[in-house]
């Protein structure tokens, strides 16, 4: 089976691109606006693009009405953002932010998210999640009707326990969760881990 993606139409593309580049890591975006107001939003079109310094990207659609999402406008008037990375303990709290509320709406409040003061930025870090990375923005892009945005990383939070003294992860103790196509989530669990020899 192949789809010539000018002949196939837009449902089709979403469904084809979200289901099969799997699993995605999901960035939970935290943003505070020039009013005051806490924002967080998932988005699982999210990865590091370099290591030294670490860069972050996410990737957000425009509304249907062709505006902005508040994620997007709170980065680009503050400049300012956190990624927080989503355990198992916190799927249905995602969930609640993943709704769309109007910007004058605090979703921390809304799904019962603890907001701690960052060190770098005045966007909040999620108290509850196991690890945390604060940014500054790095470059904006559009990409059609996506908004493109790099994040320089000034600080990365992680819960005791989960990285050793050389920095390796105890997945483990992580227990993180991806994204796949349609309604479904994937879980990292201990016993699925596989290891490659060497290298």
């Amino acid at each position: 089976m192949e789809f010539v993606v000018e002949k196939t139409d837009g449902d089709t593309l979403f469904r084809l691109v979200l289901g099969l580049v799997v699993p995605r890591p999901i960035g939970w975006v935290s943003t505070v606006s020039r009013e005051g107001v806490l924002n967080i939003a998932p988005f699982s079109f999210f990865n590091a693009v370099n290591d030294e310094p670490p860069v972050l990207m996410i990737s957000v659609s425009d509304r249907d009405d062709g505006t902005p999402k508040d994620t997007v406008r709170n980065i680009l008037e503050t400049g300012e953002f956190v990624v927080n990375l989503v355990t198992e303990d916190l799927f249905e709290k995602m969930l609640v932010t993943g709704e769309d509320f109007p910007p004058e709406v605090d979703e921390f409040e809304k799904a019962g998210l603890t907001p701690e003061p960052s060190k770098f930025v005045k966007a909040p870090r999620v108290k509850e999640s196991k690890v945390s990375f604060e940014c500054r923005l790095f470059r904006h892009e559009k990409v059609y009707d996506m908004h493109l945005i790099l994040g320089e990383a000034l600080l990365i939070s992680v819960e005791d326990g989960i990285v050793d003294e050389e920095g390796r992860v105890d997945y483990n103790r992580l227990r993180i969760l991806g994204r796949l196509g349609g309604k479904y989530y994937v879980r990292v669990l201990p016993e699925c881990l596989i290891r490659a020899e060497g290298g």
